[in-house]
Order: structure tokens, then sequence, then C-alpha cells
């Protein structure tokens, strides 16, 4: 009996054994092996596990070729909608617009850039300018940092240009502004220019323009020495005065003018005008300041003098103030 339960025993220790050594070897043998990919449980918001993996299999993460899969343009009144495929979605693309075809990616540099988005499967609507023939094309942001990019019709470009025209009315206000084109002005046509009407200066002044050309010094042949000139009286000064302000001008050139004391009469004068006088008296008063200064040879002051009372007295002022003139270009 005993016998038989240790022969039992044997076979019993004999079997536990080989379990153990089988799982050895199974051990072993998965140390050349991928290790599995094992779950995270993590708790989400509302308490109850998630299961996450730690990384994403490894044929998920290669990262699919972006390609365009198809290009389109359809003309909207004045706008056109620009439609696109491509795959995978979310990169940033590129539209461009040019009067020229796009053939290769030089074509880039005549184009103008009208939008940079995001690809989100949704068209884009540009305004161009109507009446001019555009094409469009697409790009992806990484396809023109490369520089290996190329244009394929219905891809990503169309060979064919589009053209908006604007409405009725615009076009109609066009026609009218072309056919209301205004006339060009006369010096603009040279056939039909204006010939101007000669003028000649007066015998006199040509007569002292000759002698400045011929560099002559002395211009007092051509007028009447200021030595020889006389005072001038006007007639309104002459005759009994109506007004106070007459009566004490009537005063001043009485008492200075005639006597021919030009700096007390000047003074004179000028205080008279320190209160505000008529318009006639106040311009006559001027040219008797401008006598005064002209017959001190101060024909530069005399001048200023003479041309304020240039408006009431133009005949008188124009030809004292030709006087100082010429005697400015005999001192010259």
């Amino acid at each position: 009996m005993k016998k038989g339960f240790i022969i039992f025993l044997f076979f019993v220790v004999s079997f536990c054994f080989a379990e153990e050594a089988a799982l050895t070897g199974e051990a072993l043998a998965g140390e050349n092996e991928q290790p599995q990919l094992v779950p995270e449980v993590r708790p989400d918001k509302t308490g109850s596990e998630k299961i996450e993996f730690s990384e994403k299999p490894q044929d998920l993460q290669k990262n699919e070729d972006f390609a365009f899969l198809s290009f389109s343009l359809l003309t909207r009144e004045r706008s056109v909608m620009i439609s696109w495929k491509a795959r995978p979605e979310g990169r940033n693309l590129i539209l461009y617009r040019s009067t020229t075809a796009f053939s290769s990616i030089t074509s880039l540099a005549e184009a103008v850039p009208i939008a940079n988005i995001t690809d989100d499967g949704l068209p884009f609507f540009d305004y161009p300018i109507p009446g001019i023939p555009y094409y469009y094309a697409i790009a992806e942001e990484n396809e023109i940092a490369s520089g290996k990019i190329q244009f394929i019709n219905g891809i990503n470009t169309i060979n064919s240009p589009v053209e908006v025209f604007g409405s009725s009315e615009e076009q109609e206000k066009k026609h009218i502004a072309v056919q209301n084109r205004p006339i060009p002005l006369p010096f603009l046509n040279p056939s039909r220019h204006t010939k101007k009407r000669t003028e000649f200066f007066s015998s006199q002044t040509e007569t002292i323009i000759n002698a400045l050309t011929a560099e002559k010094r002395d211009f007092r042949e051509f007028i009447i020495s200021s030595q020889r000139l006389e005072p001038y009286i006007f007639p309104d000064d002459k005759k009994t005065p109506d007004g106070g302000e007459g009566m004490e001008l009537q005063r001043i050139l009485n008492e200075h003018f005639y006597t021919k004391n030009w700096q007390k009469c000047k003074v004179e004068l000028s205080n008279f005008l320190r209160i505000r006088r008529t318009s006639r008296v106040s311009a006559r008063t001027h040219f008797y300041i401008g006598q005064t200064l002209f017959f001190q040879n101060l024909y530069d002051e005399a001048l200023l003098e003479f041309l304020t009372a240039q408006d009431l007295y133009p005949s008188q002022a124009k030809e004292w103030a030709h006087y100082c003139l010429v005697e400015l270009a005999n001192f010259r």
C-alpha cells in the first residue's frame, strides 16, 4: 500500500515540474516578439472608466500623403465660386488668381494670392474685377515650401479663364461715359492751336529797354528830372473844403507842403492818418506822403505810397511810380 502511494506521489511531482518548464519556455520565447499594446484605464468626467491606448497602432502612425482630387470654378453674377476636394482635410491651402495660365511654380510669381485658408471642405467666393479673364489655382502650403508642385487641369487649376460682368446698369453707364467723352482742350490740339496776339511795349519803354541792354547808366534824359518836378496838388484840395478832415488836410498842405518842408510835412500827414479817414482823403494823403519822400530821394518808400493811392487815383499814381522806378534805376 505504501509502495503504491509513493509511486503516485512521484507522478504528481513529475507532472508539476513539466508544467513549470513549459511555462518557462513560453516566457523565453516571448522575449523575441513585439510587446502588445496595454490599455490604460482612466476615469472620465462621468466617473466611468474609459479605455485608451497609450500608443497608436503602427498602421495609424503612418502619415497619409496629401493630394488634391478635383478643382472646379463656377461664376455667379459678380462672383466666382471656387470648389475643390483634397485628402486629408485640415491642411493650410493658398488660392491664387492670375491673368495667365498656371503651368509651373514660376507661374506663382505673376499670380496674386487671394486667400490663405484651412481646408474645411467649403467653397471660396472671389469677387474679381469685372470684364477681365482670370485663371485660378490652389496649392498646399508644404508643396510651395518644397518647390515640388505641379499644376494639373481639373486637379488644382483650370486651363480656361473665367470672367464676371457687372450689372446691366453699370454696363449702360460705362457705355454712356464712353460716348460722352469730353472734347480735348484747345492747347491739346496742335492743329487748332490759337495764335496769341503780338503785343508791343510803348516807345518810351522800348527806349529804356534799349538803354538797359546797352548798359547805359544815366536815365535822366528819358524823364523830367526830379529837380525840375513841381509838387502836385489835387483839385479837391485847392478849393474850399466841405468837411473837417478836408480842412485839416488843407491846413497841413498850406503850412508845410507849399513851403517844401518835406520832413515836417511827412510827420504831420502821418499823424493825420492815425485817425480813420474817408477812402478818397486817405488816398490823397498817401499820395502827398509819397511826394515828400520822393523829394527827399527816398524813392523806394515813395513808390509804396503811390501804389497805395493807385486804386482811387490811377493816372497820377502811375505817373509818379514811373518817376520812382527810373530814379531807382539811375541809382542802381
